[in-house]
Protein backbone atom coordinates (compact mmCIF):
# COMPACT_ATOMS: atom_id res chain seq x y z
CA UNK A 1 0.00 0.00 0.00
CA UNK A 2 3.10 2.55 0.46
CA UNK A 3 4.54 1.84 -2.82
CA UNK A 4 1.06 2.18 -4.11
CA UNK A 5 0.38 5.62 -2.43
CA UNK A 6 3.79 6.65 -3.17
CA UNK A 7 3.27 5.78 -6.79
CA UNK A 8 -0.11 7.98 -6.59
CA UNK A 9 1.26 11.08 -5.69
CA UNK A 10 3.81 11.17 -8.60
CA UNK A 11 7.52 11.06 -9.70
CA UNK A 12 10.14 13.92 -7.59
CA UNK A 13 8.85 12.83 -3.93
CA UNK A 14 11.70 13.26 -1.45
CA UNK A 15 12.07 10.65 1.40
CA UNK A 16 10.24 12.94 3.73
CA UNK A 17 7.29 13.27 1.66
CA UNK A 18 7.07 9.10 1.68
CA UNK A 19 3.57 7.67 2.79
CA UNK A 20 3.84 7.00 6.72
CA UNK A 21 2.81 3.62 8.30
CA UNK A 22 -0.27 4.94 9.46
CA UNK A 23 -1.88 6.61 6.26
CA UNK A 24 -1.31 3.45 4.35
CA UNK A 25 -3.03 1.59 7.00
CA UNK A 26 -6.33 3.87 6.94
CA UNK A 27 -5.78 3.26 3.01
CA UNK A 28 -6.16 -0.41 3.70
CA UNK A 29 -9.09 0.17 5.74
CA UNK A 30 -10.63 2.69 3.21
CA UNK A 31 -10.45 -0.49 0.41
CA UNK A 32 -11.66 -3.05 2.71
CA UNK A 33 -14.61 -0.83 3.53
CA UNK A 34 -15.24 -0.63 -0.68
CA UNK A 35 -13.58 2.69 -1.49
CA UNK A 36 -11.20 2.75 -4.52
CA UNK A 37 -8.39 4.64 -4.94
CA UNK A 38 -9.75 7.86 -6.99
CA UNK A 39 -8.42 8.24 -10.70
CA UNK A 40 -9.68 10.82 -13.29
CA UNK A 41 -11.90 8.45 -15.48
CA UNK A 42 -14.08 7.59 -12.60
CA UNK A 43 -16.99 8.15 -13.22
CA UNK A 44 -19.21 6.52 -10.65
CA UNK A 45 -19.02 5.06 -6.98
CA UNK A 46 -16.84 5.30 -3.79
CA UNK A 47 -13.34 6.59 -4.13
CA UNK A 48 -10.67 8.33 -1.50
CA UNK A 49 -7.93 10.47 -2.69
CA UNK A 50 -4.50 10.76 -1.32
CA UNK A 51 -2.68 14.09 -0.89
CA UNK A 52 -5.22 16.01 -2.21
CA UNK A 53 -2.80 19.07 -2.09
CA UNK A 54 -0.04 17.54 -2.47
CA UNK A 55 2.62 16.32 0.28
CA UNK A 56 3.67 18.03 3.51
CA UNK A 57 0.01 19.76 3.21
CA UNK A 58 -2.80 19.30 5.08
CA UNK A 59 -5.71 17.15 3.92
CA UNK A 60 -4.23 13.49 4.12
CA UNK A 61 -7.34 11.65 2.20
CA UNK A 62 -10.74 12.86 0.96
CA UNK A 63 -13.33 10.34 0.37
CA UNK A 64 -15.70 11.08 -2.55
CA UNK A 65 -18.83 9.67 -3.99
CA UNK A 66 -18.81 10.51 -7.25
CA UNK A 67 -21.86 10.50 -9.94
CA UNK A 68 -21.42 10.59 -13.79
CA UNK A 69 -17.76 12.09 -13.01
CA UNK A 70 -18.91 14.37 -11.02
CA UNK A 71 -18.47 14.57 -7.22
CA UNK A 72 -21.30 14.91 -5.26
CA UNK A 73 -20.39 14.59 -1.63
CA UNK A 74 -17.01 14.54 0.08
CA UNK A 75 -15.43 14.53 3.41
CA UNK A 76 -11.84 16.02 4.13
CA UNK A 77 -9.69 14.00 6.59
CA UNK A 78 -6.15 14.60 8.24
CA UNK A 79 -4.58 11.83 9.87
CA UNK A 80 -1.42 12.88 12.98
CA UNK A 81 0.23 10.26 14.80
CA UNK A 82 1.49 11.01 18.09
CA UNK A 83 3.82 8.46 19.45
CA UNK A 84 4.22 6.55 22.85
CA UNK A 85 4.30 7.62 26.28
CA UNK A 86 3.61 10.52 28.57
CA UNK A 87 5.47 13.00 26.45
CA UNK A 88 3.43 11.95 23.56
CA UNK A 89 2.60 14.65 21.16
CA UNK A 90 1.48 16.14 17.55
CA UNK A 91 3.27 18.06 15.25
CA UNK A 92 1.67 21.06 14.13
CA UNK A 93 4.86 23.00 13.13
CA UNK A 94 3.65 26.18 11.20
CA UNK A 95 -0.27 24.83 11.09
CA UNK A 96 -3.39 24.48 12.96
CA UNK A 97 -6.36 22.03 12.99
CA UNK A 98 -8.72 22.84 10.32
CA UNK A 99 -11.86 23.23 10.74
CA UNK A 100 -14.72 20.79 9.38
CA UNK A 101 -11.64 18.47 8.54
CA UNK A 102 -12.27 15.25 10.27
CA UNK A 103 -9.18 14.09 12.10
CA UNK A 104 -7.83 10.39 12.81
CA UNK A 105 -5.15 11.17 15.59
CA UNK A 106 -3.20 7.84 17.05
CA UNK A 107 -0.99 7.23 19.58
CA UNK A 108 0.12 5.24 22.54
CA UNK A 109 -0.62 5.22 25.98
CA UNK A 110 1.74 4.39 28.84
CA UNK A 111 -1.12 3.36 31.53
CA UNK A 112 -0.26 2.43 35.18
CA UNK A 113 2.19 0.10 36.49
CA UNK A 114 0.93 -3.38 37.50
CA UNK A 115 2.65 -5.11 40.10
CA UNK A 116 5.40 -7.73 39.08
CA UNK A 117 5.59 -6.31 35.67
CA UNK A 118 8.55 -4.79 34.57
CA UNK A 119 7.23 -2.43 31.85
CA UNK A 120 3.98 -0.65 31.79
CA UNK A 121 0.92 -2.19 30.21
CA UNK A 122 0.27 0.42 26.52
CA UNK A 123 -2.84 1.23 25.15
CA UNK A 124 -3.44 2.12 21.54
CA UNK A 125 -5.66 5.01 21.17
CA UNK A 126 -7.47 6.85 17.93
CA UNK A 127 -8.64 9.90 18.39
CA UNK A 128 -11.11 10.77 15.76
CA UNK A 129 -12.45 14.51 15.95
CA UNK A 130 -13.56 17.96 13.95
CA UNK A 131 -10.43 20.17 13.74
CA UNK A 132 -12.67 23.02 15.59
CA UNK A 133 -13.36 20.98 18.49
CA UNK A 134 -9.59 19.93 19.49
CA UNK A 135 -8.00 22.84 21.10
CA UNK A 136 -9.22 25.24 24.08
CA UNK A 137 -10.21 28.55 23.19
CA UNK A 138 -7.44 29.47 25.21
CA UNK A 139 -5.01 27.48 23.12
CA UNK A 140 -7.08 28.84 19.77
CA UNK A 141 -6.17 32.27 20.55
CA UNK A 142 -2.52 31.89 21.53
CA UNK A 143 -1.99 30.39 18.39
CA UNK A 144 -3.20 33.16 16.10
CA UNK A 145 -1.77 35.36 18.53
CA UNK A 146 1.42 33.93 17.45
CA UNK A 147 0.43 33.40 13.59
CA UNK A 148 -0.23 37.39 13.97
CA UNK A 149 3.29 38.16 15.35
CA UNK A 150 5.16 35.60 13.00
CA UNK A 151 3.21 37.42 10.10
CA UNK A 152 4.93 40.96 10.99
CA UNK A 153 8.13 39.58 11.93
CA UNK A 154 8.36 38.38 8.25
CA UNK A 155 6.97 41.27 6.68
CA UNK A 156 9.85 43.04 8.09
CA UNK A 157 12.44 40.31 6.92
CA UNK A 158 11.94 41.98 3.45
CA UNK A 159 13.58 45.51 4.44
CA UNK A 160 16.86 43.88 4.05
CA UNK A 161 19.78 43.93 0.67
CA UNK A 162 20.92 40.28 0.64
CA UNK A 163 20.24 38.61 3.80
CA UNK A 164 16.82 36.74 3.80
CA UNK A 165 15.21 36.18 6.87
CA UNK A 166 12.33 33.92 7.70
CA UNK A 167 10.60 33.19 10.89
CA UNK A 168 8.97 29.70 11.14
CA UNK A 169 7.09 27.82 14.20
CA UNK A 170 7.82 24.13 15.56
CA UNK A 171 4.61 23.92 17.58
CA UNK A 172 3.63 20.97 19.36
CA UNK A 173 0.13 19.85 20.95
CA UNK A 174 0.32 17.30 23.70
CA UNK A 175 -1.81 14.24 23.17
CA UNK A 176 -2.72 14.25 27.38
CA UNK A 177 -6.12 16.30 26.29
CA UNK A 178 -7.57 12.66 24.55
CA UNK A 179 -8.82 11.36 27.72
CA UNK A 180 -11.65 8.06 27.22
CA UNK A 181 -14.66 10.95 28.21
CA UNK A 182 -12.74 13.56 25.54
CA UNK A 183 -12.35 10.42 22.58
CA UNK A 184 -15.72 9.50 23.19
CA UNK A 185 -17.65 12.70 22.76
CA UNK A 186 -15.91 13.82 19.84
CA UNK A 187 -16.59 10.44 17.91
CA UNK A 188 -20.40 10.94 18.52
CA UNK A 189 -19.84 14.90 17.55
CA UNK A 190 -18.03 13.81 14.43
CA UNK A 191 -20.69 11.30 13.29
CA UNK A 192 -23.05 13.26 13.41
CA UNK A 193 -21.73 15.92 11.98
CA UNK A 194 -21.47 13.46 8.90
CA UNK A 195 -24.78 12.87 8.90
CA UNK A 196 -25.87 16.04 8.73
CA UNK A 197 -23.12 17.20 6.56
CA UNK A 198 -23.28 14.57 3.77
CA UNK A 199 -26.29 13.11 3.99
CA UNK A 200 -29.67 15.08 2.55
CA UNK A 201 -31.86 16.40 4.73
CA UNK A 202 -34.97 15.27 2.78
CA UNK A 203 -34.90 11.70 0.54
CA UNK A 204 -34.88 12.30 -2.86
CA UNK A 205 -38.07 11.44 -4.11
CA UNK A 206 -36.54 8.08 -6.29
CA UNK A 207 -34.75 6.72 -2.86
CA UNK A 208 -38.49 6.99 -0.88
CA UNK A 209 -39.91 3.69 0.13
CA UNK A 210 -42.93 2.74 -1.57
Amino acid sequence: MKTKLDAYCGKGQGLGNKCSDHEACFAVECEADGWTLHTKDAQNGLFYTYQLHGTQKSIDFQLIHVENGIVRDSVNLDLKHGGEGAGASIFLNDGTFLDDVVYVISFTRLLEKVKGQRKCPRQNVCVISLGQNIMTAKDKSQLERRFALLRIMNDEAEDTDDLVLYVRNANQFKCRRFTHDFVTDQLMKTQSWLVSSVLPTEPEPHSQLA
